[in-house]
């Protein structure tokens, strides 16, 4: 018969139950997950459209200088 208590978590309840039915048996490891690399592809990507985008108003500051947008 299992308990609530609170605190504990599904996986700790599950890993405790197994621990007891199985003493003996071998655990296997757990590898963390990679950590998302979207913050840097984000960055890089802002980074890129910066870039185009001061070159886009370069080019058209020399096509026509008298306008100013701000």
């Amino acid at each position: 018969m299992m308990h609530f208590i609170a605190g504990n978590t599904a996986v700790e309840n599950a890993s405790a139950l197994a621990q007891s039915a199985l003493p003996n048996a071998p655990q296997q490891p757990y590898d963390e997950p990679a950590p998302r690399r979207t913050f840097a592809v984000r960055a890089r990507l802002s980074a890129v459209l910066r870039t185009a985008a001061e070159r886009e108003l370069r080019l058209a500051n020399r096509i026509d200088p008298t306008c100013t947008v701000n």
